[in-house]
């Protein structure tokens, strides 16, 4: 967990990089921040699995390095959004060259270590900074396909905007990247944060057996293939105490990144009684059918 006082020093860093950058609106390039910082940047095939890129030294010299085996802009970006978080906030350089001259990453939100945490929040910041991504929200519209739509705007990745959607959206969000049965991560928007009996999931908790996300998860082709559904559930569906209210429940698989991300939500007010019970002999299986659409291979991450 990244204290409210750290993630403001990374929040002013990666500013102070924008405006240095002369950059005044997205998308925002880190590769023009790199270069005004003199650290060459390139493409790179990674032998080993899960990793996103390097940051390197030799002498004074500095180079980044983006792995290529995912292969979308929006990747890419964040890889090197990252690794310029290891070269520019306090301490990173110390810490990443501790052991050498090479530091390999782990991006996009997965990496239980400190550095990498933050490396990831300057990336977010850098890319998706706050004033411009205020004013692009509010013109974004809801769930998925907002994500996606601000993801177009700023070049940035899938799993990285969604994160930056429901932290900065006003409305009852829930954003969760999962592989298997098991979630990564789920992060919950202030509102959603509010409603009784919903909480944070934490990390290797298992998907709802009836849920959306899970039946898709098991046929590990929809993932590879993109594929996109759109349904609804029951938010108690997710939080045993939660109200059992509507929520809908878009859902996409990563391609080759081989995760899944699933959006939770209402544009309705949210309320702690529950509006109104089931009529006997409703369920799941009652609810709205399931749309599939097949996407594009390139699909941002």
């Amino acid at each position: 967990m990244i204290s409210s006082l750290r993630q403001r020093e990374i929040e002013l860093c990666a500013l102070g990089c924008i405006e240095d950058a002369g950059i005044t609106s997205l998308p925002v390039d880190p590769k023009i921040i790199a270069t005004k910082a003199r650290i060459a940047v390139m493409p790179w095939n990674p032998t080993k699995l899960g990793v996103s890129g390097f940051l390197m030294r030799k002498n004074q010299e500095f180079g980044i390095g983006y792995s290529t085996a995912i292969g979308n802009r929006g990747f890419e970006n964040f890889t090197v959004g990252h690794e310029l978080g290891h070269y520019f906030l306090d301490g990173h350089p110390e810490a990443v060259f501790a052991d050498g001259d090479t530091h390999y990453s782990e991006s996009g939100f997965v990496s239980d270590n400190k550095h990498e945490r933050e490396a990831d929040a300057f990336a977010a910041e850098l890319l998706m900074p706050g004033k411009f991504f205020r004013d692009a929200l509010n013109q974004s519209g809801s769930g998925f396909a907002a994500i996606q739509k601000l993801a177009d705007l700023g070049n940035t990745s899938l799993v990285a905007t969604g994160i930056r959607f429901v932290k900065t959206t006003p409305d009852p969000v829930a954003v969760i990247l999962s592989s298997g049965d098991r979630m990564d991560w789920c992060f919950l928007s202030n509102e959603l944060r509010k409603c009784r009996g919903v909480f944070n999931l934490g990390k290797g908790t298992v998907l709802p057996r009836e849920s959306a996300t899970a039946r898709f998860n098991g046929d590990g082709g929809n993932i590879q293939r993109t594929e996109n559904i759109e349904t609804h559930c029951s938010l108690r569906q997710w939080f045993d105490d939660a109200p059992d209210v509507e929520f809908q429940e878009d859902v996409v698989g990563l391609g080759h990144y081989g995760k899944t991300l699933t959006v939770l939500f209402t544009e309705d007010a949210l309320s702690d009684e529950d509006e109104s019970e089931e009529e006997e002999g409703d369920s799941a299986s009652d609810l709205p059918s399931s749309r599939w659409r097949s996407q594009d291979r390139d699909r941002r991450l």
